[in-house]
């Protein structure tokens, strides 16, 4: 072992891919003639912490890529899909939010806003829907650069089930030698090993009974609400995807995006 502190290192198949074509698709988007019936909510509340200093004064999802918020780059994917009924959950410099994307007139589609009243984390707003849907949605994390097609998600989705959480394969590396024991005795030593392991993606088909598990008013992540779902004897359904997909709320990521696509700046 070294004398510097060790520390767990990971790798999330997917976040080094090239996503070019993906940022070029957001100037030239159209809405299909087939338009998706399914409500679209966005999770844009969040105070975008872990990329401070990037965030003193602008939200998260406004965050420019290659001329463009990175939220307009997620919706304009879905957009493509059909999809043109989205909420936006908002809170943190809200105004610059709003005062870009409007009522959404200028993609051709319908977008709407919850202003939350405090923080209510990645689930508390769905408590906040002016009307509750008929029908399974998407919801979605807005620090996502995915070519994911929700039309699939919701395809894959059982309406019996409360959520569909959308899963990818992370490999972690042990900085230590892993013993496998059995009381004292020592099975096996391996040192550092990598272990793969399945993590959320932040993007999830939701039906309405969800719903009924959230006080309104309530701080809740969608995972602590899918466990939740879970410990009440909800049916809860795992999609693994190899999509590409690339978390840009990490600051070191999103600078490595910005590399990749030429967009420099001081």
């Amino acid at each position: 072992m070294s004398d510097g502190a060790e520390t767990m290192s990971y790798h999330i198949p997917g976040e080094d891919i090239d996503i070019s074509d993906l940022i070029a698709q957001t100037r030239t988007v159209t809405l299909p003639e087939v338009r998706r019936p399914e409500l679209v909510m966005i999770m844009a509340g969040g105070l975008g912490q872990r990329m401070m200093p990037l965030t003193k004064e602008v939200p998260k999802p406004m965050l420019p890529i290659v001329g463009a918020p990175m939220l307009e780059h997620i919706i304009a994917q879905m957009i493509g899909q059909g999809f043109c009924r989205f909420v936006f959950s908002i809170r943190h410099f809200s105004d610059q939010i709003v005062d870009h994307f409007g009522n959404g007139e200028r993609w051709g589609v319908d977008i709407s806003y919850i202003e939350e009243p405090h923080r209510l984390g990645t689930g508390g707003s769905l408590a906040y829907l002016d009307e509750r849907p008929d029908m399974p949605f998407i919801v979605a994390n807005a620090d996502l650069l995915t070519d994911l097609d929700y039309r699939k998600v919701l395809a894959f989705h059982d309406a019996s089930s409360a959520v569909t959480m959308c899963t990818r394969q992370a490999e972690f590396q042990v900085p230590y030698g892993v013993v496998e024991t059995i009381s004292d005795r020592v099975l096996s030593v391996t040192e550092k090993p990598t272990q793969s392991v399945s993590i959320s993606a932040g993007m999830y088909a939701v039906s309405p009974e969800l719903i009924d598990l959230i006080e309104k008013g309530e701080r809740i992540d969608m995972p602590d609400l899918i466990q939740r779902a879970i410990e009440t004897g909800r049916s809860v359904r795992s999609m693994p995807i190899s999509d590409r997909w690339v978390d840009v709320g990490r600051r070191d990521i999103f600078q490595r995006v910005l590399e990749n696509l030429g967009d420099t700046r001081d």
